[in-house]
């Protein structure tokens, strides 16, 4: 069936209406001036979508204290020493102070000190009142006077002679085919939620940490796209409040609430297994692994005990998760929890894949161009990987210095919009709207459900049971081996291959949900191959090895890259040297 297009043409094309992509749009203007025509779509509705939708309560990267170099040296000790993007980091922890006043001269409201200084949260954070954190990033794009298509849907990337020329997607509302071209794309569509299963069900299915509409669509269309690939070896595990999920820095950080057992330890800080790798303080993935350990060995449940915190604070904590988590104030009042006098529980989350928290997982780029291995294809946000602590104040700030290094290539190489063979996008337009137009195909079970096909919602379930058993689940305690990598290679490949060409959707709000079954399945592999390629525990917690438990710095302190072909459906493994720009132990601190 034809469909109606639109056809959009832009010097600088973003993909993605999310926190990096705002301040890009906005540093493009002041830089490239009024007549640089910039694009945005954005999937949902641009002023409340993606991560920062529901709002934070402070900025995870600025410079309270010490230098960029000390704050290099911190991102790298929370990555247990492993190899980061240092370089990259370096550039955005010189200008995140910057950024950060930007915002605030916005209308972005930012606590402050009696001596007028920002209030900080620890080293590296600064509290805010959250709930306009989107908004505010928003109204930089809007003011920008960038061209945003709201409720967009990107599905691919088009690629001329190993260029990137723009890309296709389709109406969520309006069902049009969309067709963009750019002179740069900047790809900035968040990461991926939604591998394992998470351990809420039926309704509470999406009760989960990170954004479950991120579905990994920036890291399957660069693997589509043919760029190389980096940090799907690693995934984070977040430590979060039990069934809400809900951020603990708040009490951690914020309140001076230590983790303790049922015993009543604070095992952190009292048990040497844990003292002699960093106590309290430990990094990231230690912290997640002691809890595991801890439960294991019958000593949960876990708690953050708040009764041993701040007082002051601890009477302000309500107010502090309303601006960013309000269901956990709910599910206190609901189950009379007082955290003043009630110790909040906390479990590890189902795995998640970021680029921009304590994760590494994205593109690999080109120095610190933010442009990957395909030309005119840049990235940032969570899609840029190896280069870990950058979330929300770290992440606007990549996506300025993404569009300096955008406007730099334009005038540099003077790049033309490339013509697109009309055969490929009729292609790629059957390819997009392919489950709808299946779907009316169908035959039907008295209960509506359709005979030949599988709907969006099942396919996904069994991708998450695949990934739970065979790729180191929640429930398999994060333990993965080359054995089980074998079954859920085989199980995910077969639904790839197999099982894909009986995905249906019935309308256009489940062709949404199709696509991201099918861009989760793509970044399966990613995280299955590299994973299996990483033959050591680096990240103890995030994933542990059972038949390689021990770190290997002769062969894999580095970074593992891939490049997808194609026509095998096969990565090509490379090793990536790390480059440590700062000097100093990579498992200790500076400050």
């Amino acid at each position: 069936m034809a469909r109606e297009r639109v056809y959009i043409d832009a010097d600088l094309l973003i993909i993605g209406g999310g926190t990096a992509g705002c301040l890009a749009a906005w540093e493009a203007r002041q830089r490239g001036g009024r007549d640089l025509k910039i694009v945005i779509l954005e999937k949902a509705f641009i002023r409340n979508s993606g991560c920062l939708s529901a709002g934070m309560n402070a900025l995870n990267m600025y410079i309270n204290q010490g230098t960029p170099q000390d704050y290099v040296s911190y991102a790298r000790y929370d990555m247990c020493g492993a190899p980061i993007r240092e370089d990259i980091i370096m550039s955005v922890a010189e200008l995140v102070n910057e950024t950060v006043a930007l915002l605030e001269a916005e209308g972005l409201p930012i606590k402050k000190k009696p001596d007028g200084r920002y209030l900080n949260r620890g080293k590296w954070n600064v509290e805010i009142n959250g709930s306009l954190l989107k908004p505010v990033t928003a109204s930089m794009a809007m003011q920008a006077g960038a061209e945003i298509y709201n409720r967009v849907f990107v599905t691919e990337l088009i690629k001329i002679g190993g260029k990137v020329a723009g890309c296709v997607g389709f109406g969520v509302r309006d069902g049009k085919f969309y067709i963009a071209r750019g002179k740069a794309v900047l790809l900035a569509a968040g990461g991926c939620a939604g591998l394992w299963r998470p351990l809420g069900h039926d309704d509470a299915h999406h009760r989960i940490w990170y954004f479950p509409f991120n579905a990994g669509g920036a890291y399957a269309m660069c693997k589509r796209a043919g760029a190389k690939m980096v940090g799907f070896d690693h995934r984070l595990v977040p430590v979060r409040t039990k069934d809400t999920y809900s951020p603990t820095g708040t009490l951690a950080i914020g309140m001076g609430a230590p983790m303790i057992n049922s015993l009543g330890e604070a095992f952190m800080r009292e048990r040497p297994e844990y003292v002699k790798l960093g106590g309290h303080t430990a990094p990231t993935p230690i912290r997640a692994w002691a809890l595991c350990q801890e439960t294991l060995n019958h000593r949960g449940p876990i708690m953050m005990d708040t009764r041993r915190g701040d007082p002051e604070r601890v009477a302000g904590l309500k107010g502090q998760y309303l601006d960013m988590s309000p269901c956990l104030v709910l599910y206190w009042g609901c189950n009379d929890i007082n955290p003043s006098m009630d110790p909040v529980e906390i479990d590890a989350a189902d795995p998640s894949l970021v680029g921009s928290h304590a994760g590494l997982s994205g593109a690999w780029t080109i120095g610190t161009s933010r442009m990957t291995t395909i030309e005119r294809l840049f990235v940032s946000g969570d899609a840029l990987g190896a280069a870990p602590s950058r979330f929300i104040s770290g992440t606007w700030t990549c996506g300025r210095l993404a569009a300096r290094s955008i406007l730099y290539y334009i005038e540099r190489v003077d790049p033309q919009l490339l013509e697109i063979d009309p055969d490929e996008l009729d292609r790629l337009e059957v390819r997009t709207f392919e489950p709808l137009e299946r779907y009316q195909k169908c035959t039907f079970y008295t209960n509506g459900k359709p005979i030949e096909g599988i709907i969006p919602e099942e396919m996904e379930w069994r991708m998450q049971f695949i990934m739970e058993e065979y790729c180191g689940g929640r429930s398999r305690w994060f333990h993965v081996s080359e054995s089980y990598l074998s079954m859920a290679r085989k199980l995910i490949n077969r639904m790839r291959h197999d099982q894909l060409k009986y995905l249906v959707a019935k309308d256009l709000h489940d062709l949404q949900l199709a696509w991201d079954v099918i861009n989760r399945l793509d970044v399966c592999q990613l995280v299955i191959e590299q994973i299996n390629y990483r033959k050591e525990t680096r990240y103890p917690g995030y994933v542990n090895r059972t038949d390689y438990p021990n770190v290997d710095n002769e062969n894999f302190d580095c970074f593992i890259t891939s490049v997808w072909d194609p026509e095998t459906d096969e990565l090509t493994f490379d090793k990536e040297a790390y480059e440590q720009i700062v000097p100093g132990d990579r498992n200790e601190e500076s400050i």
